[in-house]
């Protein structure tokens, strides 16, 4: 038995050259959640087989228990799949007395050990025409009599109804390697996989249903199709299935069943797979396309599984919260940065910061991925994953959306006032590296110990320096810092001493950290593929012990006892607004380094010393941008993990006022500090609290606000 008649098929579409789509949506107008009444259901039906829409197979789906309710109602024929009763021996009486009623299908859930040779048989007999299609156990799935086809369940109305990508993978692989074609049922809703935040699950996409057949037709695994969510990689994939393989597809998969025919056909003119003219009768064949738009100018669908929504929709879901003071907030909906949070008693668990609120995703999202004590698992899901939960986050806290008051109900419980909680630690980080990237800051440094000579080393012009740090003492903000102790030395021509360092200091960096690994050998990709998002960093040093230690190999004891970062990570998405050309680079730098995108950012820090603003550092002026470091410190093969954390190295400006270290601002304590008490510094006492905090531009000439970096220095611990 085959699914579509290829032949068929091949005459319909004829000049088009992609018949993935045609006759696909079986009409389920009767089933749930739409449950329509019959009257409505055969009203529908006919206005869809006016329209002559070709996505549509316009074949109503009917239970064998209503056909004496359809035959009532009828007022012209009908094609139709009939649903049978989950039963070893179904009714089938109705089915050989049918007037005005084309039975083209039969399909049926049978329980285990069910004699499917022994129905398959009276179905012959009671509509000789249709085909049968039957859902069984996964073990007895292999054992499918010659003839008969497969049906598998997508979804429901409760979560242990969907199957998961690895299931309903295997399903597809094992159709495709016996020619079993098949029907789905349920879940189906839109075209492309999205998390469904009522049921706590992510529902499939018919689109990666029949991806992912094309991908098993063509021996590829369809188990990564189905784990798609970026749209604009699902329609390059459909633009280029080749006609021979979306014709064997197609005859895998017959139909699926949708409660709603408007949707599918709405889904697929948004991604501009399809027409976006509604095609008129005898012209049905003329909607179906491949060309018609390109995937970067398709509107997105909506990931909240209510319909789809363009650039505007999102644009306006963004502009007010409903909840409280979040519109007046730097954490507004354009921000929600991530971070690890707890309750007295309870375990930490991720959240998402909305005003002076959190949001605590595990409940909310019904999504275990958030009840963990870090960000890495789902940073591991990598960049259509982050972006998809950010869209659905923005509309579950959104005053704007339609169904605002609804998601409001459900999502108010799980808010939780900032006061209330105690911050964590926002990731486990992998491996840490920090840069040199400023050139003030490089310049200044190189004329306070190289006053007679150049300032810049030959190399720093052209590469990213760094160095590898110590990922075991990166500590969250709050964390007390205890003065490190160390070899310096006291003063000329005397030897070192051991013992606490008199030159505490800190550095205002902006740190990146990594979502999306990468394997051993492997340099990295796009920078926003791998790049989660953006935290504060002070990476505290002693300048004394520094000083002795790092020649020749660089950085060691006088930098590795603590580096602070916040509790708060800032997706990448946040800072769109953000984003400007980097700084104009002479020489011009390697192929492997130059800029394919705009990731400078105008970000502003601010350093407090115990609650007085002493510097205000611009990012937007660093000489090497975060694209950069990332390809550098990848190019020689090194292994990205999640959670690693890249920092920028000190961020400064030209003027004393915008230095982004003491060092700098006293020139090595030369030019004491003066604070406005009276009391003055060259570097950090005991006692003395920093805070980093930063802003940078958000929508429509909005602020948005990085989480701050605090600590305060402890007395080093006795000898």
């Amino acid at each position: 038995m085959t699914g579509q008649d290829p032949t068929a098929l091949a005459g319909a579409v004829q000049s088009v050259t992609n018949p993935l789509f045609l006759q696909l949506v079986d009409d389920a107008g009767l089933f749930p959640p739409t449950s329509l009444p019959m009257s409505d259901a055969l009203a529908r039906h006919y206005t869809d087989e006016d329209a002559a829409e070709p996505i549509l197979t316009h074949r109503l789906l009917c239970p064998i228990g209503r056909l004496d309710e359809l035959r009532a109602l009828l007022t012209r024929p009908v094609r139709a799949g009939i649903i049978l009763d989950p039963s070893e021996s179904p009714d089938l009486d109705g089915l050989a007395e049918l007037t005005n009623v084309a039975v083209e299908l039969v399909e049926v859930a049978l329980p285990a050990g069910a004699d499917v040779s022994a129905l398959a048989a009276r179905v012959r007999e009671a509509a000789p025409r249709a085909r049968l299609f039957v859902e069984v156990p996964a073990g007895e799935f292999a054992h499918l009599p010659p003839g008969v086809g497969a049906k598998v369940r997508c979804g429901g109305i409760t979560a242990d109804l969907f199957p998961s990508v690895h299931d309903l993978g295997a399903f597809i692989r094992t159709c495709a390697q016996r020619g079993t074609p098949f029907k789905a049922t349920a879940g189906l809703h839109h075209a492309v996989r999205h998390p469904d935040p009522t049921l706590g699950v992510y529902r499939h996409g018919f689109l990666n249903l029949l991806l992912a057949v094309c991908a098993a037709v063509d021996g590829r695994d369809p188990v990564s199709v189905l784990e798609l969510m970026e749209r604009r990689e699902l329609v390059e994939f459909a633009r280029t299935v080749r006609p021979e393989t979306a014709l064997r597809a197609r005859e895998l998969l017959v139909s699926y069943g949708s409660c709603n025919t408007t949707t599918p056909v709405e889904d697929l003119r948004a991604l501009g797979l399809i027409d976006h003219a509604a095609p008129s009768r005898g012209t049905a064949t003329s909607a179906v396309t491949s060309s018609a738009v390109s995937p970067a100018t398709a509107p997105a669908a909506s990931t909240a599984g209510a319909g789809t929504a363009d650039s505007s929709e999102e644009g306006r879901i963004v502009t007010s919260s409903w909840v409280p003071g979040a519109d007046a907030s730097p954490y507004g909906l354009a921000n929600l940065p991530y971070g690890v949070f707890s309750l007295p008693g309870e375990a930490p668990r991720v959240g998402v910061r909305i005003g002076d609120h959190v949001l605590d995703l595990a409940p909310a999202l019904h999504d275990e991925v958030f009840a963990a004590a870090s960000l890495n698992g789902f940073l591991a899901r990598g960049r259509t994953a982050w972006s998809d939960t950010r869209r659905l986050v923005q509309r579950l806290l959104s005053a704007r959306a339609t169904e605002a008051a609804a998601n409001r109900a459900a999502i108010e419980p799980h808010l939780i006032p900032l006061r209330q909680v105690r911050l964590h630690p926002p990731i486990e980080v992998g491996d840490y590296v920090d840069f040199y990237c400023s050139l003030e800051h490089a310049t200044n440094l190189g004329r306070m110990f190289r006053p007679d000579g150049e300032p810049l080393l030959p190399n720093w012009r052209h590469l990213p320096v760094g160095y590898h740090g110590r990922s075991g003492t990166v500590v969250v903000s709050g964390t007390p810092i205890t003065r490190p102790r160390g070899q310096r030395l006291p003063g000329p021509g005397r030897p070192p001493v051991l013992g606490p360092s008199v030159k505490l200091d800190i550095e205002a960096e902006l740190g990146f950290v990594v979502g999306t690994p990468t394997r051993l050998g492997e340099p990295a990709g796009d920078f926003a593929d791998h790049v989660f998002g953006v935290t504060l960093v002070n990476d505290w040093s002693a300048r004394d012990i520094q000083s002795w230690e790092y020649v020749p190999l660089g950085p060691f004891l006088g930098k590795s006892f603590a580096t602070s970062i916040a509790a708060w990570i800032t997706p990448l998405e946040a800072l769109q607004h953000a984003r400007v050309p980097g700084r104009a680079q002479d020489p011009e730098p390697l192929d492997y380094l130059r800029r394919r995108e705009p990731w400078g950012l105008d970000i502003t820090l601010r350093v407090e010393l115990n609650g007085e603003p002493i510097s205000t550092p611009p990012y937007r002026e660093m000489y090497w941008t975060p694209d950069q470091m990332l390809a550098h410190m990848t190019v020689n093969g090194a292994s990205l993990r999640t959670g690693d954390l890249f920092a920028s190295g000190t961020v400064s400006g030209t003027e004393p006022g915008r230095r982004g270290s003491l060092i700098e601002i006293t020139w090595n304590g030369t030019e004491p500090l003066k604070l406005s008490d009276g009391q003055t510094r060259t570097f950090l006492e005991d006692g003395d609290t920093v805070t980093l905090t930063a802003t940078a531009p958000g929508p429509d000439g909005s602020v948005i606000a990085l989480a701050e970096a605090t600590g305060t220095i402890q007395p080093a611990q006795p000898s």
